[in-house]
């Protein structure tokens, strides 16, 4: 059986991995051949094995993720950087605490497993599993993240109890890389960059966010189960 808590207590990117990400410099944008973190994949193959399971009395329901995508921020100076990390310390105020392993994190986008590392939050690692998308009872996919609140938090009374867990898969699953869906590139003052301000970025084969406003970030952090 196949342990994600276990994984994601041991995760820790290889300098290897750390410099080919700091590195990339996606000479052909997205139409390149990019650089795939094999311990981000490692965990996804992990995750998208098993699901979670909601019970409410005698009634249970098996929620599985079909699609995530890693979330990776260094606060340390020359770390890597991810900039639309909801979780990080902001340039003015005081740092975020570190959050603990396998924190269901609620936000705009739907829910993360956390597992953000370090023991002070001025050099943490902030790292995160978005469930992009899921399949409830072995219904087909659904790719609306937020909806995943309902599955997880609206199957029962608070007055009747009801319990998340999450339950290992026996083994790794197949998956494919994609970049993260409609995740911007972000110039190195941390601002977005407009496409209609980087046309050269287009020529070189970088593409656009879904609304067409944005350059894609071209890292392919996004893993989906390759279903058989």
């Amino acid at each position: 059986m196949q342990n994600l808590k276990e994984t994601l207590e041991s995760f820790s990117l290889s300098e290897d991995t750390r410099r080919k990400i700091l590195n990339e410099d996606h000479p052909f944008g997205n139409q390149g051949t990019p650089f795939i973190p094999s311990e981000f994949k490692e965990i996804a193959q992990i995750a998208l094995a098993g699901h979670f399971l909601v019970s409410t009395g005698i009634k249970q329901v098996t929620v599985q993720p079909t699609c995530v995508e890693f979330y990776y921020h260094e606060e340390a100076e020359g770390g890597i950087k991810d900039p639309i990390v909801y979780h990080r310390n902001p340039k003015n105020g005081s740092p975020k605490s570190i959050f603990k392993l396998g924190i269901l994190h609620n936000h705009v986008s739907g829910i993360d497993i956390t597992f953000e590392k370090g023991t002070h939050p001025e050099d943490a690692i902030r790292a995160s599993l978005l469930i992009r998308e899921f399949s409830v009872d072995g219904n087909p996919p659904d790719s609306r993240s937020t909806l995943l609140y309902d599955m997880l938090y609206s199957q029962a009374s608070i007055f009747d109890g009801f319990s998340i867990k999450w339950v290992d898969g026996e083994e790794k699953v197949e998956v494919e890389a994609d970049v993260r869906k409609n995740v911007a590139k972000y110039d190195e003052n941390g601002q977005k960059m407009q496409a209609k301000e980087h046309q050269e970025l287009l020529d070189k084969g970088f593409t656009l966010t879904k609304d067409k406003k944005h350059i894609q970030d071209p890292r392919p952090w996004q893993f989906k189960k390759i279903q058989i």
